[in-house]
């Protein structure tokens, strides 16, 4: 889908009000900013969840290189920086929408196991998936038969390539011989904090009459499945006019 993102550049009016309804179908996790061991969830969306929301209904799945240049025009044209997401999303809505007065449901709180990935070199121990390839010589890894690391061929640690398929017990090798088999990112269970809202989200948002009319048609006929938060929180959606 083309999209002209022109409008964008003209004056900011809020002279239509409407109600964003939000329903929660799955349990949420809206992690304002990218936290240490525990992840946290915020009890509501934040203003920038709420416009990335939007914006994945309007279908405005643009390259990051291309936010960046709006993003840059923006800034000359209201002489303001962009107001960004803790995890650093820029939002391009953001002079031209804005959100007032809420309704936030009682809540049910609790916490879960998530994988994270996380790029590095532990992605031996902490991948479960790599090339079937590699299947003889990680079953002789888990059986203690040989080893696997990144320590120096003086220690032992084989760099040749032809001992994925030609080991024998007692034999070290290096992890750059396999790391190409793998994907490269480990995965990490975190602890994360979920909400189960027991009713829905309302919001009072301002915004033009043309842009009410985008949002009304996109929230009506989403171009993408609708999310807060982690990318399985699944919500549905109301949109109406109020002024």
């Amino acid at each position: 889908m083309t999209v002209d993102f022109k409008f964008l550049l003209k004056e900011p009016d809020f002279s239509v009000r409407g109600k964003l309804t939000i329903e929660a179908i799955a349990p949420l996790s809206m992690v304002a900013s990218l936290p240490g061991k525990y992840y946290r969830s915020q009890p509501e969306p934040t203003p920038q969840m709420l416009y990335g929301m939007i914006e994945n209904a309007l279908g405005w799945h643009i390259s990051v290189k291309e936010r960046n240049e709006l993003g840059k025009k923006l800034k000359k044209k209201f002489g303001t920086e962009l107001g960004k997401s803790g995890v650093g999303f820029v939002s391009l809505l953001q002079f031209h929408l804005r959100f007032g007065t809420s309704c936030l449901p009682p809540l049910l709180h609790f916490d879960d196991y998530w994988t994270q990935h996380l790029r590095g070199g532990g992605f031996i121990g902490g991948s479960r998936n790599y090339d079937n390839r590699l299947i003889p010589l990680m079953n002789a890894q888990r059986g203690g038969q040989i080893n696997i690391g990144d320590q120096s061929e003086e220690k032992g640690f084989s760099k040749d390539p032809n001992k994925i398929n030609d080991f024998k017990d007692g034999d070290g090798v290096h992890v750059n011989v396999v790391r190409d088999l793998f994907p490269q990112y480990y995965s990490s269970p975190t602890p994360r904090e979920y909400i189960l809202p027991k009713g829905k989200y309302k919001f009072v948002v301002e915004t033009s009459n043309a842009l009410a009319e985008m949002i009304g048609e996109a929230i009506e006929n989403p171009a993408a499945p609708l999310y807060l938060g982690s990318n399985d929180g699944w919500i549905e959606a109301e949109w109406e006019v109020l002024t």
